[in-house]
């Protein structure tokens, strides 16, 4: 695996946070970890909006911070899209749901659908017309929480069916029961993604 710096990311590149060793990051890994997860130290996802700032859902909703500075001081592995169209709507897509949220405050974060995401099962993904549904009623002000991993397989689902694939394509599960660990195993077995590498913590 290769070393990754800032210069070396792209615009939809899904970004999987390693245990950083917080009170948060262990109590992650052990959740995951008592449920049989395979990469319990992948705590938290995201994905990037460009080369240096990662939109993620957490505690203030769906946020945007920049990999040099708020978030310097963690690991991640990082995944590439084969596909360049979808990689690229996934950036544009994570932006928009942050300009959403920054705008109205309506995309907050959900404990529970995090903890229930251990426990639920894969579930079938959303339709497309289930995903627009979902996204007329944020547009229209309506809220809508996510979590971290949650909100990745969200936008590539999504992006994926208006490039004229399908959401199972992407990711077959369900988007509200995929925890990180399980998407960092989904991700290891797809045919759409590969590791590109890894970030280090303090350098970029």
């Amino acid at each position: 695996m290769q070393q990754l710096r800032c210069h070396d990311l792209k615009a939809g590149d899904i970004l999987l946070k390693v245990s950083d060793g917080s009170i948060l990051s262990k109590g992650i890994q052990f959740g995951q970890r008592s449920v049989g997860g395979a990469n319990p130290g992948v705590v938290h996802a995201g994905v990037l909006f460009d080369p240096t700032y990662i939109i993620e859902a957490q505690g203030a909703g769906i946020s945007a911070n920049d990999l040099r500075v708020q978030n310097l001081h963690y690991g991640y592995h990082v995944f590439r899209c084969h596909k360049e169209s979808v990689s690229a709507g996934a950036g544009t897509c994570a932006k928009m749901m942050f300009d959403i949220h920054h705008g109205g405050r309506n995309l907050g974060y959900t404990v529970w659908g995090a903890i229930g995401s251990l426990f639920g099962g894969a579930g079938r993904a959303a339709s497309r017309s289930e995903m627009d549904a979902l996204l007329d009623r944020i547009l229209q002000g309506r809220k809508h929480r996510f979590f971290c991993s949650q909100f990745v397989v969200f936008v590539y689902q999504f992006v994926a069916e208006q490039c004229g694939l399908t959401a199972a394509s992407m990711f077959s599960s369900h988007d509200a029961k995929v925890e990180p660990s399980e998407l960092a195993a989904s991700l290891q077995r797809s045919s759409q993604f590969s590791e590109t590498g890894y970030l280090l913590p303090e350098q970029r």
